[in-house]
């Protein structure tokens, strides 16, 4: 089953809230609004000209900095990355250009190959654009690339930076990939080295998505003996999808004395006659450039998987077919 975004509506209203810019912002509708965690994203228009609409989204106290900052290293060298365009410092607010869909959704629509193309190579882009600055976002998946269309695909850009984080050469970060765990790199259920190659892993799990509208590692209720973990069931597919014995064994040396070496060998040597592995490369269906640019992108050892720039090289993003 596709994966469906659940938004609050709520009424109409004015509310007027004036940016750091000046301009004020008339609230027209509560998109989503939770109390735990602090959550808040509007629906607004310019005061000054009605047709002019804008996402107003409550970022929380302790990232507003860190995020100002983020922002402010991708300001002119980032034009695939929605980033804000004014802020409302005393509400915690940025303020975005409004984008009329996502790839969540469109991606269940009649788009044609070549628009998903499109869609996934601009956001691919953006994903370069953030690692050209040394800038790992963490939380790739399909409802964080925001689409302008109708008519026809205007504009795409990749967004939802909050839990995006500035990662000097030679480090990494421990464990932090954010969002669903159905877009989560392996390392990231290891709570291993998060770093560029993670996003590329949740890219590639993005554009198996737009291509197939399947959502690879959404696992159902139906689909878990009593006492499972769904995470078990993800990380067994992760191995039986994705890897080879090199990758699997590079991958597990990264993580060193990690406890969760154990979960991954006791289930790479769960496989055998009766419970085979179903390779990405040997799905039927799948266009054979599409299987090679996914291979290069979810080689489970991170330090051999493409970069986000050698992905736009790739011959997949060149052919339209």
């Amino acid at each position: 089953m596709p994966l469906v975004r659940r938004i609050a509506t709520g009424p109409t209203c004015s509310i007027g809230l004036i940016g750091q810019s000046g301009r004020k912002y008339n609230i027209k509708k509560v998109l989503q609004e939770e109390s735990f965690p602090p959550r808040q994203v509007y629906l607004a228009t310019s005061a000054e000209d009605e047709r002019k609409r804008f996402i107003l989204k409550y970022i929380h106290s302790v990232n507003f900095d860190d995020l100002q900052v983020i922002n402010n290293r991708l300001r002119n060298c980032a034009r695939h990355v929605r980033l804000p365009q004014d802020i409302i410092p005393e509400k915690s607010m940025f303020v975005f250009e409004y984008f009329t869909d996502h790839l969540l959704h469109l991606a269940q629509t009649d788009l044609s190959v070549a628009a998903r193309k499109k869609i996934l190579k601009d956001a691919l882009h953006g994903i370069a654009e953030l690692h050209d600055q040394d800038i790992v976002h963490t939380d790739i998946k399909a409802d964080n690339i925001f689409v302008d269309c109708k008519p026809g695909i205007q504009r795409v850009q990749l967004g939802d930076l909050e839990d995006a984080a500035y990662i000097p050469p030679g480090s990494s970060m421990i464990g932090k990939q954010a969002g669903n765990w159905m877009w989560r790199s392996p390392e990231a259920h290891a709570q291993g080295p998060v770093n560029k190659p993670s996003d590329i892993f949740s890219f590639a799990l993005v554009c198996i998505y737009a291509m197939h509208k399947r959502v690879i590692f959404a696992v159902g209720e139906d689909e878990l003996e009593e006492g499972v973990d769904p995470l078990a069931v993800v990380i067994e597919r992760q191995i039986s999808y994705f890897a080879d014995e090199d990758g699997l064994k590079g991958f597990l040396e990264r993580l060193g004395d990690n406890p969760w070496v154990r979960v991954f060998e006791v289930t790479r040597d769960g496989f055998n006659q009766d419970n085979p592995r179903r390779p990405f490369a040997l799905w039927k269906g799948v266009d054979d450039d599409f299987k090679d640019l996914i291979a290069a992108m979810t080689n489970f050892d991170p330090e051999k998987r493409l970069t986000a720039r050698e992905a736009l090289a790739h011959e997949w993003f060149k052919v339209n077919k």
